[in-house]
Order: C-alpha cells, then structure tokens, then sequence
C-alpha cells in the first residue's frame, strides 16, 4: 500500500498498512537473506540511520518503513535530496525538496516518513513525508581515518578533515593528509570569483569541514581510492602558508625519528645531504651514515654528488625517511661517499637504505634490455638496475639470458662487484615490519667490476650434460631391456632343446643300454644255452651211457652256474638301485673274492668303510666290471698268479682301483702289446676313465683303473 503524503493516515489505515508489510516481509525472507542488524519482524518501522544503511540491497529494495528524526546536513536543490543525520549517522532521503513549502536548509531539524530503498551506491530512505520540527544543531564532526575515506564507510557523514593544500584546480583541491594524497571536490562552496582566494591558500593547513560523499563508479559500484566530494563545505586555515621554507631549523636525517612534539606528517621538517641517486623522480640522499630520500613537488634535476637542502613532510612509514612535496635547492657538490661492504646477512637491515653500498655477487641472469641484472650473493637473491648513464643504449632483441649477459661483456656465472644505492622495500618501523626486499640503484656500467668469469661447467652446461647422459642412460636400459627380452626369449629356446637333447640323450642311452643288454644276454646266455641244450640232447640213433650222462650233467650244471652269474652281472650292471659308489665297491670285491676263490687263488681285498654319496650310472659300472673281470682273468690266466691284491680307494673325484698278483710278469717294452690290455684301455676311455699297467718279469703285475665320479649326488 501507498501512503498518502500530504496527510498523515488514520489508525485503521496504519494497522492494515503494517499487516501487509509483514506479510511482506514473510514471502520475502525466504527468498533473500537480511543483514543481522536489521530488527525483528515486530518492529516493522525503522527508526535510526543505523538501522537502514545495515540493510543489504536486496532487503532495501523490499521498501520496508522507515520514520527518521534529524538535522539536515546537506541540502541538495538540484537532485531534491538531502542528507538527515540523527545520533547514530547520516543517510540520504530523496524526493524530499517536493514534500515542503520551502526547500530544506542546513541544520534545519526534520522528522521523515517514508520507506528504504537500495539506492545507486548505499541504502536511503524514499521520503513520503516530511515535518520541519524547527531549527536544530549541527552534529560534532566525525574524523575518519585514511581508510575510512578511502573505502567508502563514511558516505553521507558530517566529517572534518584537515591536510595541507599542495594543489588547486577547478572544483577542487588535493590534500596532503596524513594518509596520503586526497583529492576533495568541492561544489558551492566558493564562486568563480574567489578561485583566487582559494588558489592562495596553497601549501596552507587547512580543516574542511562539510558532509561527505564517497565518489564511486556507477557500474562496478566500487569507490574510486583518493577521491572524495564535499557540497557548502567549511574552510578554516590552520596554519597559512610559510614565506620562505628554507627558514625553518635544520634538522638531521637521523634526528626525524627521534622526539618532537611539534612534528607530524603535516608539519615540514628541513634536512640537508648530498644526492647519490635519482630513480624515477625519486631522489636518495645522504646525510652523513644515514640516509633519506625526498620527492619534489614539482618537476627538479638534481645530479649525483649535488649537496641540498630539502623540506617536505616526513613520512617514517619506510625503511628510511621519506620527504614528501618537497622543495629542495643546490648548495653546492662534492665527490661521493665511498660505498661500504654489504655482507648478505645485512641485506634486510633497514639502515642501509638510500646509502651507498658494495656487494659481491654473481650473475644468474640479464633482462632483455640488459638493465636489470639478476644477482645472487651467498643464499640471497636480488635485482640491479642500470638507472644512470649508459641507460639510452638502442633496445636489443630479446635473447636469452646468457646471450644478452654477452652482448654486455658479462657472462651468466661472472662474479660481479657492483657499487650502487640501497633501495628498500618495505620495512615499516612503525609496526616492526623487516625490509621484505631490495634493489641495487646502480648509475652506470662504471660501477659494476668483473672479479672472476664463469667456470666451464656452468649449469646450464652442466644441464646439458646430464640430460645427454639421462638420454644415453634411457636408450641403455632399452637397449638393455630388449637385450633381456632376447636372452629370456633364447633361454626358453634352449631350455626346449636342451630338454629336448636331454630325452634324446635318454632315449639313446637308454637304446644302448638295451642293446648292451640283449647283447650280453645274447652272448653270454645264448651261447650257453645252446650248449646246455647240444649237451642235454642225444643225436639221432645215439644211446648215452650212464657216465656219459653223468659228465653232461656235470657240465650242464657248470654252465648253469656260469649263466646265473652272467645273468647276475647283467641284473647288477642294469639296476638303477645300484647306482652309488658302496654298491660298485662291494659288488666288485665280492665278485674277485668269488672269482678268485673258484680258482684257488688267495684273495686280499681292500675298500674304505665309508663312500661319498655319488651317481655311477650302469653304463660306467658295466666298463668298469669288464675292466675288473679282465684284469682279474689276466692274473690267473696268463700271469699264473696265486694271490691277488684287489684295493679300492677314493682319491678326490676319482674313485681308484687296484688289482696286483704275485704272477710271472712281463716286459713291458718287449712285450707285444695284446687284444687284453687293448680291451682294458678303451673300456676305461669308453668310460672317461684310465688304465696303468706296472709289470717286470717275476714281479707281478700292478693293473691300477682310475674313474672320475659323477659330480651329482645320488638319488635316495
């Protein structure tokens, strides 16, 4: 509902009004969120500045009541606004010039009808009605800080704000503050005809008093930083401007952080020095060990060495002492100061800035316009610039950055002295704040001396180098990865073949063996049978007399026991079970004893009571029993021998047989060799092994049969 402006509503008319707006206000919270200062939905009826500039824009535009009482503090024909301030703060009201006879002055008492609104920057009231209650006071004068009229909380205050005038324009002045610069528009606060006046009052103090607008941009809704606007300020002089300010008493650049009760940062203050360095119309002086720098008000060409006296207004808020719009002159020049050494570990101490000082350093880089040198000195990092002469050579190409170090004639890697000025970042004493970092002023290539060029092995190199050996290192392990694939590929294959070899080798040995077997069985036994049959058969026609039959018998039996023991060597000679070095011993010496004992010839034998658990496969036993055997029938046969050493021993890997007999002998290099010691030789080669064969003519004969074992150890 609408009210009506021009007559206050009756009661009924009120209680319906309110009703709607918290209905209103119910639909609307759940959509929107309202600041925590605004009330409770009670209190439907806003009744403080406070409370409506604590809205939020999107609560503001809800129109919510508002019934306001206060002192007019600006009055804005043009617009028909105005600023009402009550005891909590100011707010803007519009529409209000139409709702009174006569237009509203300042300090005029009001009382405000109407409802809020989001405003263009802040929230204000939309005026409905307005009641002059008579003529009021204008409220104390608030002082804000630098950054309170810098960030825009003090729009629409009644405020008074004093600085020193250091520039006049039209509709305005800029204000050297004790934040900073601040630019104050200024509207009907004086005509065009006293602009001269207000022109006069440069490098005056002066307090402006007046209400506060914040200047902001329309579409971004931000403040605009330095920039205020006053409408019917007031103006007083506090301190005009001074006639010469080079009268003022000199003070030293040490002595401006020391106690004055009459120094501010709007009060002058006067030192003299000598200027070492000029960057960006910023001059650094030195007074003495100490050091300052000063900013002159207008445009000033001072040269290194000049000696000057600078006033302005010191700001301590640095490193070092900072004098702002500054006015300084020449009073003569001298050689300057010699630089001191510069350790690392005093790069940050705030003393050293704006004085000369020498550092060591050496070279990481140069910038494409090869005036900014990039240093390092022990773990520290920090920048040189070229400010000085020299500074006008033609731009460069932008090359890398060794490659620009030696287009100057200093390579990356060069370790540098370099003279110049201490600049300063940061480092507030005020709140304890360290130097954060620094530059190196350096006026010109004069000042920077090369102490020692770079090693060969700089690290770009070095780079370089390692990352070939990474590359040489990578195509190694593939060059060996593949390698191994093909080595794993040909172990497979072979292991396929040697498997495959193994069980040819098997089966081949496992042929022989079987031939070896059928033909024992063929020679030995065949043979006997045959016989055994020829002498248990009569011919055709033929009768056999009972000693005859007798004697057949006899021979058939013999022949029987003969095929029993061949059959047993043949059984021996094949069974794996008898496959270690304890069963060829016993079976050997067991064979001469009974071999022996057959024959009546004494029998000694000789083997170890213990043997190594070694592998004799059948094919080496039965060599080595033919070898045994026909050592043994050599012996009685032709050596017509009646005893027989037989000894067994194991020397190393090599298993040792000896057979010697008390026979006849013979000579060995008349003797003729025969188809006997042949057979004994190549059966122990067949075998691996080797036949010795020691004999004289009536000394017997020594037959020694030596085998290498088998490296694998026997089955169990």
């Amino acid at each position: 509902m609408k009210r009506q402006t021009a007559h206050p509503c009756p009661l009924p008319a009120l209680v319906v009004a309110a009703a709607c707006v918290v209905v209103s206000l119910c639909r609307a919270a759940e959509q929107v969120t309202t600041n925590a200062a605004v009330p409770p939905r009670a209190a439907t009826v806003l009744t403080t500045a406070e409370q409506v500039h604590q809205l939020s824009r999107e609560t503001a535009a809800l129109g919510l009541p508002a019934v306001l009482r206060g002192v007019v503090t600006c009055s804005l024909p043009d617009s028909g606004g105005l600023v009402l301030q009550d005891a909590t703060r100011g707010i803007y009201v519009d529409q209000a010039a139409a709702l009174l006879p006569e237009a509203p002055r300042i300090g005029d008492l009001l009382e405000v009808e109407g409802v809020t609104d989001p405003g263009q920057f802040a929230p204000q009231v939309h005026a409905r009605r307005l009641t002059r209650l008579g003529q009021g006071e204008l409220p104390t004068p608030a002082h804000p800080t630098w950054d309170q009229l810098i960030n825009g909380s003090f729009d629409t205050q009644f405020v008074e704000m004093e600085g020193i005038i250091t520039d006049v324009r039209a509709d305005s002045v800029v204000l050297l503050t004790h934040g900073g610069k601040l630019k104050a528009n200024l509207f009907n606060a004086i005509g065009p005809s006293n602009r001269v006046a207000l022109a006069s009052l440069e490098d005056s103090r002066v307090r402006l008093r007046g209400c506060l607008f914040a200047m902001w941009d329309a579409q971004t809704h931000q403040v605009r930083v330095g920039e205020i606007t006053m409408y019917y300020p007031i103006l007083s002089v506090s301190e005009p401007a001074p006639n010469d300010v080079f009268a003022l008493p000199r003070k030293r650049a040490s002595e401006l952080r020391l106690f004055d009760p009459q120094a501010s940062a709007l009060q002058r203050a006067r030192v003299s020095g000598q200027v070492v360095h000029e960057h960006e119309g910023e001059f650094f002086v030195m007074d003495g060990t100490n050091g300052f720098r000063f900013i002159p008000k207008g445009v000033t060409s001072f040269a290194a060495g000049d000696l000057v006296e600078v006033v302005g207004f010191p700001s301590l808020t640095g490193p070092c002492p900072i004098l702002r719009e500054a006015v300084a002159r020449t009073t003569g020049a001298a050689e300057l100061p010699k630089a001191t050494p510069l350790d690392p570990e005093d790069f940050f101490r705030p003393g050293y800035d704006a004085r000369r000082v020498r550092i060591d350093a050496v070279l990481q880089g140069l910038s494409a316009d090869q005036r900014t040198l990039e240093l390092q000195s022990g773990l520290q990092r920090f920048l040189a610039r070229l400010t000085g002469a020299g500074r006008h050579h033609p731009p460069r190409p932008a090359p890398l950055a060794e490659q620009a170090a030696n287009a100057l004639g200093i390579p990356v890697g060069s370790r540098l002295e370099l003279t110049g000025v201490y600049a300063g970042r940061g480092g507030n004493p005020a709140t304890g704040g360290e130097i954060g970092s620094f530059e190196l002023l350096v006026d010109s290539p004069a000042d920077i001396l090369v102490l020692a060029r770079p090693p060969f092995w700089t690290l770009p190199r070095l780079l370089i180098l390692v990352g070939a050996l990474v590359a040489v290192l990578m195509l190694a392990l593939f060059w060996i990865r593949l390698l191994h694939h093909e080595v794993q590929t040909r172990t497979a294959q072979l292991q396929v073949e040697v498997r495959e070899r193994e069980h040819a080798e098997q089966q081949r040995a496992l042929a022989t063996e079987r031939s070896r077997i059928a033909r024992d069985l063929h020679d030995d036994l065949g043979s006997s049978l045959t016989e055994i049959t020829l002498l248990a058969t009569a011919g055709p026609g033929q009768e056999v007399t009972s000693q005859e039959a007798s004697e057949r018998l006899e021979t058939i039996a013999g022949k029987s026991r003969t095929m029993v023991h061949a059959l047993d060597e043949i059984v021996w000679a094949a069974d794996p079970e008898r496959d270690t070095v304890s069963s060829v011993a016993r079976y050997l010496a067991s064979y001469a004893e009974e071999y022996l004992a057959g024959l009546r010839v004494a029998c000694r034998v000789q083997i170890p009571q213990a043997f190594p658990e070694r592998v004799v496969s059948g094919e080496v036993r039965h060599g080595l029993f033919l070898a045994v055997k026909e050592a043994l029938s050599n012996a009685v046969r032709h050596g017509h021998a009646t005893e027989v050493v037989f000894r067994l021993r194991l020397a190393g890997e090599r298993i040792e047989i000896s057979i010697r007999d008390n026979g006849a002998g013979f000579d060995l290099d008349s003797h003729p060799t025969g188809h006997g010691l042949l057979n004994l030789r190549s059966r122990l080669e067949g075998v691996r092994g080797r036949c010795d064969i020691q004999s004289s003519p009536g000394s017997g004969t020594t037959v020694v049969l030596e085998l290498p074992l088998n490296s694998h150890p026997a089955k169990t």
